[in-house]
Order: structure tokens, then C-alpha cells, then sequence
């Protein structure tokens, strides 16, 4: 299926935002990014703002979307669905990784934009924190452990890890994976069956 002008518009402001930061990234860099005519540009989006924007908010909902989608799985048990979590975002974060140095830098030192993305990352750690209170309260998770602190730790591991490989270009291992559920395994609690 053919991507939409959106689409690639949206897919080349992602790259230029994550190469050149906010401040540095022009609308006429996205358009050649996108190889798209200014016009086109100008058609779908007014602002660099406004793109900026729908890039992330697009961004956060798939990956909330793709969290869900593992979390939703009722034919597996709720602590393994939480193992698969760390292994959906290693999985995400690996395949857009510019959408994951974005997450990771997001603040552009404009208040009221910072406050905007903020709020669409709110979504997410809404989602996780449900997820972690859930594990939790069916005592998978250990009681003196804080909710708050694991979902930004799990957030944090996985997109530094992936960032990590991304800057030395190399290829994730399964090292990474281990590492990850070993440090998740302080914390989760699998029950004696």
C-alpha cells in the first residue's frame, strides 16, 4: 500500500527533527527530507510546529499501541506479558529508532510546546503505570517497589540501550535482552506453579 503525502511527510520530519534537533530543523529541510514540494508541505501542515506535533503524538500512539498489543494478550500469563512489554519496546525502539531519540530529547526549550509533548507522553506512562500497578496487586511485582520509578526505568533502559547500539552502530544482541529481563527480575515476582 502506497504511503499518503501525510505519511512521508510526516516520515521525513521525524528523520530531519531527529538529525537536527527542533530549533535547527527548517520546513524546508523536512520538505527535502520528504522529498515534497513546499507547497505540499504547506497543504497538510501550516507550522513546523504543528507537524512537530503530529509527529510525536503519531509517534506515542503507536507505540502505546504496540505495548497493548502484547499487554492485551489474555492466552499468556500477566507476568510473562510483562517480560514481553521489555521485549516489545526493545522490538519498537529498534525499528523507529528516530522516533525513540525524539522521545528521548524531546524537550525543545519552548514551554508550552514541551508541555504539549509531555502530555501526549503522559498517555504512555498512563498506560505502563496501569500495566506495572496490575502486576502489582496480582503480586508479581515485588511490594516495596515503586510503580512510577519501574515504568520510567523500563522507558529509560530500553530506549538507551537501543539509542546506545544506534550511535556505535552495532546490531542489538540477545546479551541486551538478558541484561534487561535480569535487572526486570530484581522486581518481578513469578509465581510457583
Amino acid at each position: 500500500m502506497a504511503r499518503s503525502k501525510k505519511d512521508q511527510i510526516a516520515q521525513g520530519a521525524l528523520k530531519a527533527f531527529a538529525q537536527y534537533g527542533y530549533s535547527d530543523t527548517t520546513m524546508d529541510a523536512i520538505a527535502e527530507v520528504a522529498q515534497v514540494a513546499k507547497g505540499t508541505l504547506y497543504y497538510h501542515f501550516s507550522t513546523k510546529e504543528e507537524l512537530f506535533l503530529y509527529v510525536i503524538e503519531r509517534g506515542v500512539k503507536m507505540l502505546i499501541d504496540s505495548v497493548d498489543s502484547v499487554m492485551n494478550r489474555g492466552d499468556v500469563p500477566l507476568d510473562q506479558r510483562m517480560i514481553g512489554v521489555l521485549d516489545e519496546h526493545l522490538r519498537f525502539f529498534s525499528e523507529h529508532r528516530e522516533l525513540c531519540l525524539l522521545l528521548l530529547s524531546f524537550f525543545t526549550g519552548h514551554e508550552q510546546r514541551d508541555q504539549m509533548i509531555g502530555k501526549l507522553l503522559a498517555g504512555y506512562f498512563s498506560t505502563m503505570e496501569r500495566y506495572w500497578a496490575e502486576l502489582k496487586q496480582a503480586g508479581h511485582v515485588a511490594e516495596e517497589a515503586d510503580v512510577w520509578s519501574l515504568v520510567s526505568a523500563l522507558f529509560g533502559m530500553a530506549g538507551i540501550t537501543v539509542l546506545r547500539r544506534h550511535f556505535r552502530k552495532e546490531r542489538a544482541t540477545a546479551a541486551d535482552e538478558q541484561t534487561l529481563r535480569l535487572l526486570l527480575s530484581g522486581v518481578l515476582r513469578v509465581p510457583q506453579r
